[in-house]
């Protein structure tokens, strides 16, 4: 939808929760790659802002990831606003032993998996010789084993050994980003690291995994717990999600259905298009459609196409890679505000680097993916490909247009997801005549300024839709709920489309009506 450098406002997320405010129709939401990554953060939403800033917090030189692939694909394409979930198949994390000559003092890793490069080194500058319990301690994290390049140091000063102190490292250590105190601490300080071969040189110690191999992603761990706020769930506190990227741990760059039902319904509970990599089972268009009629899967928040794309890693072999980044980014600016029409046509995604595709497609081909909601990949010249049939994975029977066609459900959900954070207010405030006409008041000023853009259908303010908040709408809803219809057309060509929104202290729950017009006329 509608983008700007400077993002949705902060003040009025927060100005939302308490009073009506004029909803914007302006802010580039969020983009959410959640997937397994070499190193870094686990299980949190972590800003990135740029392809360089993924390489420092969670790349290795080398190694061939298909999540940094989809981000810098994403920035590449002109993509700004992005969060990273790192999900991992192991809590495990390794230490630093500090020796000492009352034992060792043991740090522990905040991040599990073998690719985190971090050392230690301990020193007395400015300590006084007498004192047996304070040290300084430094803490790095390099790109690559034994590297110069450090991504991020760490320096505590004059951290004491003894748990009553104020300075006590295990309490410092609490405000680390790389390592832990596995305490208790020993009773005096560690030795001064000394580095090999010299009298008087400083030193480090490095980290020691603790296993050699980390276990590949799991379904179960990209869905992660909602109690704990793991993998997917680490989204949960982000408001204006547009897309979640995710991106699978197997092999073959496959979704299995539990990971592929949960987030599909964590979309559609926050507005948001689920962006999926093809499974690398799908050779040929008949695997797609009998895929796809086999496995009864359908859903307007759902994207995804055929064929797989590749790209060759630092060893030379061909391997699969993610699109999906690259895609997230064209549907951001095919939405711009000046170019919102754009999609209707084909999304081009320019694909910066080596990528190949398994197959070629021809015009009937496309046609048929399209029917099962697959969209077409295309290669258009050695850097560019282009995304033709612009679908959901909705079936193709049973649902109106503005759900099947993905631009128009972009749409739909924009408009959705800022009225689901624009009347939040309504759960804080008594229902009543009241509060019915300034929520009408304020979703038709939205409704007006989306129409005034060309967003919505229609020539004049009181054609973008309608808004219904009334006696009648709150029956059957129980105390401190309110709920309304609202309608409105998205396209030229898509039929009013008509939802029913209920907000209440535990969440705001949207049923979608369909192309209900009898509801305009009594509205």
């Amino acid at each position: 939808m509608l983008s700007s450098e400077t993002g949705m406002s902060a003040d009025w997320v927060s100005q939302s929760l308490s009073r009506p405010a004029d909803i914007p129709v302006d802010g580039e939401p969020l983009t959410a790659f959640v997937g397994p990554a070499p190193r870094g953060p686990v299980d949190r939403a972590v800003p990135v802002a740029t392809a360089a800033d993924f390489e420092t917090q969670f790349g290795v030189p080398g190694f061939h990831c298909r999540m940094s692939l989809a981000v810098r694909q994403f920035f590449a394409n002109g993509g700004r606003n992005a969060r990273v979930v790192r999900v991992s198949g192991t809590a495990r994390c390794g230490r630093i032993d500090l020796p000492g000559a009352a034992g060792a003092l043991r740090l522990r890793a905040r991040n599990p998996g073998t690719l985190e490069f971090l050392r230690a080194s301990v020193d007395c500058d400015g300590v006084d010789a007498d004192d047996t319990e304070t040290f300084n301690l430094i803490v790095q994290r390099l790109r690559t084993s034994g590297s110069a390049w450090i991504d991020e140091q760490e320096y505590f000063r004059r951290v004491s050994v003894r748990a009553d102190s104020r300075d006590y490292v295990g309490k410092v250590l609490t405000q680390s980003n790389l390592v832990t105190l596995e305490e208790p601490a020993p009773p005096e300080r560690p030795a001064l690291t000394i580095k090999t071969g010299s009298l008087r040189e400083s030193g480090y110690v490095d980290l020691q995994p603790v296993e050699m191999a980390s276990p590949a992603v799991t379904d179960y761990d990209l869905v992660g717990s909602a109690a704990a706020g793991t993998g997917l769930n680490a989204l949960q506190s982000l408001d204006d999600i547009a897309h979640v990227c995710l991106i699978s741990g197997a092999k073959d760059a496959s979704i299995g259905p539990v990971a592929l039902l949960a987030a599909e319904r964590f979309c559609r509970q926050r507005q948001a298009l689920l962006i999926l990599d093809p499974p690398a089972r799908w050779r040929s268009v008949h695997d797609v459609v009998s895929d796809q009629q086999r496995s009864g899967f359908a859903s307007p928040n759902a994207v995804t196409w055929f064929p797989c794309a590749r790209v060759r890693n630092a060893a030379g072999d061909c391997v699969l890679a993610s699109a999906t980044g690259a895609v997230a980014a064209a549907l951001t600016m095919a939405g711009s505000a000046r170019d919102v029409p754009r999609l209707h046509a084909t999304a081009l995604v320019m694909q910066r680097g080596d990528l190949r595709l398994d197959a070629d497609l021809d015009s009937s081909a496309v046609q048929r993916l399209a029917r099962v909601g697959v969209n077409a990949l295309a290669q258009r010249s050695a850097l560019h490909h282009e995304l033709h049939g612009v679908v959901t994975q909705a079936s193709h029977a049973r649902v109106v247009d503005g759900l099947r066609q993905l631009d128009q459900r972009r749409d739909v959900l924009f408009v959705l997801r800022r009225l689901r954070l624009g009347t939040r207010w309504l759960a804080r405030n008594d229902s009543g005549a009241r509060q019915w006409r300034e929520l009408r008041s304020q979703v038709m000023s939205f409704l007006a300024a989306l129409q005034a853009l060309g967003v919505l259908y229609g020539d004049h303010p009181e054609e973008a839709g309608f808004v219904r908040c009334d006696t009648d709408t709150q029956r059957a809803l129980p105390a401190g709920s309110t709920g309304f219809l609202i309608g409105f057309r998205p396209a030229a060509r898509a039929g009013l489309l008509t939802f029913r929104i209920v907000q209440s202290g535990s969440g705001c729950r949207i049923r979608e009506l369909g192309t209900a017009r009898e509801l305009a006329r009594t509205g």
